[in-house]
């Protein structure tokens, strides 16, 4: 809402808003979730990056006319369109909107204006943008209202008699009754009306003043209640189909955006930019409240909705629009493009010709804007699994995290505080990194080496915004940082798991997760889940694929987890998945078909495994016992082995064999199912000898079809990879780790791959 009091005591009416879904606690539901609505807007996770009239509006109090139209948009076209900002909107103040067609639909923004909407779209169109459109198509005007020769499109019911319902606050508006005959006709009209002309995008405004009449506590427009609220909704979205993107203003998002998730594609999560500045990002009410605007500012709105954010049929957040020259420095224009490029906000620009000043740069940086345009959608970091409107410390909106499809993290750091103060990300504690991992900074390019923490000395009001590239082919996918829908719910109320959380929920029909990961071909690649299930028996799920544009590449098939002691315990199922070259969205669902519940920490993929299937249960002892594996020693001797978190190669865990006195000792695990075929069989080992040298130390693969066939270990200080390749001709195969020694000597082992050739 474009809030003017104090200018003629008059409000205009404008644009945006935003959703939310449920929350899941230890399996029990706290809200009825709700179904997203599935667009190819969603997918692709972030919002349009476009140019809007509002700051001219805002500080005219009047529309745009007609020549200032005109030079920003080919301001626009020239300046940033090759940066990608390929969508031009006006805004509010469509009062004087009066002219309407034979359907009662408005003819342009202003009737002041000379050209009608169809040649400014023909107009941007041959600028190489397009045309978004701000406007309610739950309103009629007044002229329409009131003239008894404007019929609904397609039948023979008049405008007037569905517009009933006027708004006790503007004059020139009336609601449209949904309950009334050819309410639906003329809603889906109007948005038919727009698609014609090329539009894709459209801003709906003042929802709240719909639902309830109310904005905040003040009485503005009609209660048509939640069910009428609702159904306006649903005509929407089935007109808007997957041709229009639906942008939800000024909604109350109750219950957590239930109402609004299963028909928008993005929705405003705080309130008007207005004066724009520090102030409106970061300093305005830090409250919630149970309505419209449940948050006030860009930082706690995000953070309050980022359980309903992300890639893959999720609500994209909307922060406003940004006026770069309304800030007092660099620092905090980094910031406000930093927080959005994290949120996956669309980056809208509402500076002009006239106003931008030398700030464009900050709307152009490469790095960021390649984010934004890989879908990246990331998450405010998690302390508890509390909702945050209850327990205002469960969040934390000044450390930002997510990872792309390649399996990078990226990483923002905020100081919100009007002095200097220390923010930090350790790689091992909040992302579940093994070790250093080489670093990048986003705004400058410039390489920071390879480190294990970050922790900048921040500036008031300044941020950093970093990528961190792990090393190795084997991926891990944090779900803490992947998509939730329909139920699943970050928490980390169970010890033992990597990075800063996990995500359960997945007990609740219709719970889903989804991740967006990077094939370097197209193929089957080896897939590690971990999870937890202690509900006392084996748990399914439902695993699929799809492509960036929602095409199948691998239709749901079941995996099962098998049960384990308690809710304390993780266990990797290995598995393989079929993936497409280039980004893929795996969503694993709790159908109604399946059983159970599981827990889940994370998936990780071995990319250099195209066309191969690993099969090795609790292949990196992630487990944090011997699941899956056999173990022997002689008669008469004690066990020499544990699983445990010290010097691992990667993950949490990693097996040793160890023992003072002479010992002996193995452990196995025997594959079966497997295509005939040639193998390769590695493991990556550390060899250490205190003592005299042990006899035999090897990796043992037998009862494949033919002989035995070994590989032997030699004693290092660092992890070495080994390997051998067999050739199975009886569908199974024996993995097994040998150990003869007088005393005295230690071997590592960690990450077990079989990898068919």
């Amino acid at each position: 809402m474009n809030n003017i009091m104090g200018k003629q005591n008059k409000t205009k009416i404008r644009s945006w808003a935003l959703v939310g879904m449920s929350l899941i606690m230890s399996g029990v539901l706290a809200i009825a979730p709700a179904s997203a609505r599935e667009s190819q807007f969603t997918q692709d996770g972030t919002g349009p990056l476009y140019w809007s009239t509002y700051e001219y509006q805002y500080t005219h109090d009047s529309p745009m006319d007609e020549q200032e139209w005109k030079k920003n948009i080919d301001w626009i076209a020239k300046d940033y369109k090759a940066s990608g900002y390929n969508m031009v909107t006006a805004d509010g103040w469509i009062e004087q909107a009066q002219e309407t067609n034979e359907n009662g639909y408005i003819l342009n923004h202003n009737d002041n204006w000379t050209h009608d909407w169809t040649y400014w779209a023909n107009y941007i169109q041959k600028k190489g943008l397009d045309m978004g459109m701000y406007y309610n198509p739950l309103w009629v005007t007044r002229s329409a209202a009131s003239d008894p020769s404007k019929k609904v499109v397609g039948t023979n019911y008049l405008v007037k008699d569905i517009a009933s319902s006027k708004d006790t606050f503007n004059k020139d508006l009336y609601w449209l009754d949904v309950a009334k005959p050819g309410a639906e006709e003329y809603l889906k009209g109007y948005i038919q009306y727009f698609k014609n002309m090329g539009v894709t995008f459209l801003r709906i405004d003042f929802l709240s003043w719909y639902e309830t009449g109310r904005d905040k506590d003040s009485y503005k427009g009609i209660d048509h209640g939640t069910e009428n609220y609702k159904l306006a909704l649903k005509w929407m979205h089935e007109a808007a189909g997957n041709d229009m993107e639906l942008s939800l203003v000024m909604p109350h998002l109750k219950n957590h955006a239930a109402s609004e998730l299963p028909y928008g594609d993005m929705v405003r999560i705080n309130e008007d930019l207005a004066h724009g500045g520090w102030q409106n990002l970061s300093g305005q009410r830090q409250n919630w409240i149970n309505g419209w605007s449940q948050w006030a500012n860009p930082f706690m709105g995000f953070t309050g909705f980022s359980d309903i954010a992300g890639r893959g049929s999720n609500m994209i957040l909307d922060g406003d629009f940004i006026r770069m020259n309304k800030f007092s420095n660099d620092d905090e224009r980094r910031s406000i493009i930093n927080l959005f490029t994290m949120a996956g906000s669309p980056i809208a620009i509402t500076d002009q010709y006239s106003t931008i000043s030398t700030y464009g740069s900050f709307y152009k940086n490469a790095n960021m804007l390649d984010l934004h345009n890989q879908g990246f959608v990331g998450k405010p970091y998690y302390r508890n699994g509390n909702p945050f409107n209850t327990d205002p410390n469960a969040r934390d909106s000044e450390k930002w995290l997510g990872q792309l499809p390649d399996g990078s993290w990226v990483v923002s750091l905020f100081n919100r505080d009007d002095s200097s103060q220390v923010r930090s990300v350790d790689y091992k504690t909040d992302l579940g990194l093994n070790g250093s991992a080489s670093t990048k900074d986003l705004w400058t390019n410039a390489n920071l080496g390879s480190i294990a923490s970050l922790n900048p000395n921040l500036n008031a009001h300044a941020s950093k915004i970093v990528q961190i590239s792990p090393v190795g082919s084997s991926i891990r996918y944090q779900s803490e940082v992947a998509t939730w829908l329909n139920g699943t719910h970050f928490n980390n109320d169970h010890k033992g798991y990597s990075g800063f959380g996990f995500v359960d929920g997945l007990g609740n029909v219709g719970a889903k997760i989804v991740y967006a990961v990077e094939a370097p071909s197209t193929g089957s690649y080896p897939i590690s889940y971990r999870y937890g299930n202690s509900v006392g028996t084996t748990s399914t799920m439902k695993v699929k694929v799809v492509d960036e544009n929602g095409t199948s590449v691998q239709p749901a098939k079941t995996v099962s987890f098998p049960n384990l002691a308690n809710w304390d315990t993780w266990s990797n199922k290995s598995d393989q998945i079929s993936l497409k070259k280039g980004v893929n969205l795996i969503t694993i669902e709790r159908t109604a078909a399946d059983s159970g519940a599981i827990n889940l920490d994370y998936i990780e993929l071995d990319k250099t495994a195209s066309g191969t299937a690993s099969l090795i249960q609790n292949a990196g002892f992630e487990s944090n016992n011997l699941n899956g594996w056999s173990e022997w020693h002689p008669d008469g001797q004690s066990a020499a082995f544990g699983v445990d978190t010290n010097d691992n190669h990667s993950g949490m865990n990693k097996l040793y064999f160890h023992n003072n006195n002479a010992f002996k000792q193995s452990v196995h695990q025997k594959l079966s199912g497997l295509t005939n075929g040639s193998y390769t069989v590695s493991a990556w080992v550390k060899e250490r000898v205190y003592g005299g040298n042990p006899l035999t130390v090897r990796m043992e693969l037998a009862d494949y079809g033919g002989s035995a066939l070994y590989a032997n270990i030699n004693p290092s200080d660092v992890y070495t990879k080994i390997s051998r390749s067999v050739n199975v001709s009886n569908g199974q195969l024996d993995i097994g780790f040998y150990l003869d020694s007088p005393g005295n000597t230690s071997l590592q082992i960690d990450d077990v791959s079989i990898v068919k050739n």
